[in-house]
């Protein structure tokens, strides 16, 4: 059976875990090489997963060894440029979400990928996770009957180092650009609007921080005139708090936070039992492989991908106009984002 031959591009966090992922073993897929301009942080991890073609210039890896797809996962500013070369050599790409910090460079790369008529899948892994598709099916099948309400809530173990949202973009971009696309995944409709309250609530003494906002609640109305919120906070000591719930006409649909263990204890003292999850590679970790498992099939049998550019830029639109809305405190139009 043949495999993807897919190249990774970024050996950080989330570079890693696709890394490990592939060695382990993708379904459909296997990895070939990886490049990182801080390529002698990673040299002796990634020689012990018996990772020998190493590269410090992507460039160099793709003129060097032959690949079929490129795993994105650098940077966020350096997505643009490293979009524009890849395509240039029709090579398909698995991209991690945003696109870009910047909405005019995500239309940008939206562009690229377009005229150049490659296969793009971006990094939306919820769509992926078994309980998010339980409850999508549910809701798609009309088994709560026409969705009315949908409710997220998105929170992190500790909050990030001071600086690191910036480089990221923002709270809404980095983290709530998930939400947008399940909000809209699970009420299969479209976001017109949203109004954002928060602030640096969880740690006040950052408050002078630019950009940085560690509590938030977004209220969203819906085209077809559904409603819903996303609640987040950078700080929710106990774990890796998410949740998801949608009211229809004919019932209610929810999932509920997994935790490392099942174990349960009942004693006089009362009820105890493990903690959520700590981050997101500890929720999700089946969701990753899952996503590149779906993206290699794609690739290899001309299917179309489930996660695209547009999908990503209907998502970061509205992160977009949630800043606004944060910024200016009044409701933002969708339609006002171009």
């Amino acid at each position: 059976m043949r495999k993807l031959r897919i190249a990774v591009i970024g050996a950080g966090v989330i570079g890693k875990m696709h890394i490990r992922n592939l060695v382990k073993g993708v379904e459909g897929a296997e990895l070939v090489a990886v490049a990182s301009p801080s390529m002698a942080r990673h040299t002796e991890w990634l020689s012990g997963l018996g990772v020998t073609n190493q590269f410090v210039d992507y460039k160099d890896m793709l003129a060097r060894v032959d690949v079929d797809a490129v795993c994105i996962c650098s940077a966020t500013n350096t997505h643009l440029d490293i979009v524009r070369h890849v395509a240039s050599l029709k090579k398909a790409m698995f991209c991690e979400k945003p696109l870009d910090i910047h909405f005019r460079r995500s239309k940008e790369i939206a562009a690229i990928v377009k005229d150049a008529g490659v296969p793009f899948q971006v990094g939306f892994n919820r769509r992926f996770d078994a309980q998010f598709n339980q409850l999508h099916r549910v809701v798609s099948q009309g088994e709560i009957g026409r969705p009315q309400v949908v409710k997220i809530t998105s929170r992190e173990a500790e909050l990030p180092p001071r600086g690191a949202l910036k480089s990221a973009g923002n709270v809404f971009i980095d983290i709530h650009v998930h939400d947008f696309d399940m909000a809209q995944y699970l009420m299969g409709d479209t976001i017109e609007r949203v109004y954002v309250e928060g602030g640096a609530i969880a740690d006040p003494s950052r408050a002078d921080e630019e950009g940085f906002v560690d509590t938030t609640v977004i209220t969203l109305k819906f085209s077809n005139g559904g409603v819903g919120t996303i609640d987040c906070s950078l700080l929710a000591v106990y774990g890796h708090d998410q949740l998801a719930e949608v009211l229809g006409s004919k019932g209610l649909a929810k999932i509920n936070n997994t935790a490392p263990t099942t174990l349960e204890i009942s004693n006089e003292q009362g009820v105890t039992k493990d903690k959520p999850h700590f981050s997101c590679l500890d929720r999700y970790p089946v969701s990753y492989a899952n996503e590149l498992a779906v993206f290699a099939d794609s690739v290899l049998n001309g299917k179309p991908v489930l996660v695209g550019a547009e999908d990503s830029l209907r998502a970061e639109r509205l992160a977009l106009a949630a800043d606004i809305s944060y910024r200016e405190q009044r409701p933002v139009y969708v339609r006002e984002v171009n």
